[in-house]
């Protein structure tokens, strides 16, 4: 038992560490696979699917509300967009800005 206990831990202390790891790809073989422009296409290409499903659930979502609810959402984006659109401050205004409780 001792003996063994021995082995075990000389061939685990021998081997290193990264044989025990999986192997990680390497990004840059990757991206000099593809060239510039299918790069840029599928970007793009991606960034297009991304967005018409983003606009469909978005869409989905507003079409099972009921009358009231649909009519309280475009109340509160209209608010919104009236007084705090694009309006975000910078993070040392954020941090440092007067708590107020209410």
């Amino acid at each position: 038992m001792n003996m063994r206990f021995l082995i075990i831990c000389f061939i685990m202390f021998a081997t290193p560490v990264e044989n025990w790891a999986q192997r990680k790809r390497d990004k840059k073989q990757e991206a000099a696979q593809q060239t510039p422009e299918t790069a840029a296409a599928k970007t793009h290409a991606d960034h297009d699917r991304k967005v018409e499903e983003y606009k469909s659930s978005r869409n989905h979502h507003k079409e099972i509300q009921d009358d009231a609810t649909r009519k309280r959402m475009k109340k509160n984006l209209k608010k919104a967009e009236r007084h705090s659109w694009g309006k975000a401050q910078p993070w040392y205004k954020r941090w440092f800005k007067r708590k107020r409780i209410s």
